[in-house]
């Protein structure tokens, strides 16, 4: 088994180079995910453009900072978990080594008020995102799918592949969820800081 990863690193806008990175062992909480397919987004395509303010307008805006590996809309295999035989998907079912995931494009901090107090993970007030906000050059590197392995820090949502899936439907997870959650906040009519009841 080699102890590099091969992965494609956008040093700069418009520039991609295959760089070699040291085969990471997790720490506790965390997973190491033999990547298995990758999508392309746009925000990918605007990143190689050089188009890297994120999020503008919000409160989360922020500049992507190169380099980076790209890629946050991901589908691997569980190689390894730091510190247990086993870690929860976003149901509590276990995961164990060799289970397919799809990771969810972002990790929250787990410290905001959001997140403790069981907010779904996306509206955590310091959400770093795969691929994007976490960059290459923050060891163990690996934080985008367009490598071989991809790093994922605790506390990052897994959710686990279904038995006859294929990668390229599976890797369409994140893309269909923010496709659905938009559909539904357009359908609510819905706006920051106004209220809605469900029955």
């Amino acid at each position: 088994m080699s102890s590099t990863v091969r992965a494609a690193v956008m040093k700069a806008p418009g520039r991609l180079e295959v760089e070699h990175f040291p085969k990471p062992d997790p720490q506790p909480g965390a997973v190491l995910m033999k990547v298995t397919f990758s999508g392309i987004c746009g925000t990918d395509k605007h990143t190689f453009r050089g188009e890297s303010k994120q999020y503008a307008g919000t409160d989360h805006e922020r500049d992507i900072v190169y380099p980076l590996i790209c890629g946050h809309e991901n589908v691997g295999v569980i190689e390894a978990i730091g510190g247990s035989e086993s870690i929860p998907d976003s149901e509590g079912r276990p995961l164990r080594a060799g289970d397919r995931i799809v990771p969810a494009a972002n990790v929250p901090c787990g410290h905001c008020i959001f997140c403790l107090n069981d907010y779904p993970y996306y509206f955590c007030e310091n959400l770093q995102d795969y691929g994007n906000s976490l960059h290459s050059g923050i060891p163990p590197h690996l934080f985008g799918g367009w490598a071989e392995y991809m790093y994922l820090l605790p506390g990052t949502p897994l959710f686990r592949v279904p038995d006859g899936l294929p990668d390229e439907v599976a890797a369409l997870t994140e893309v269909m969820a923010v496709s659905v959650s938009a559909r539904w906040v357009s359908a609510t009519s819905s706006r920051p800081g106004s209220s809605a009841a469900a029955s």
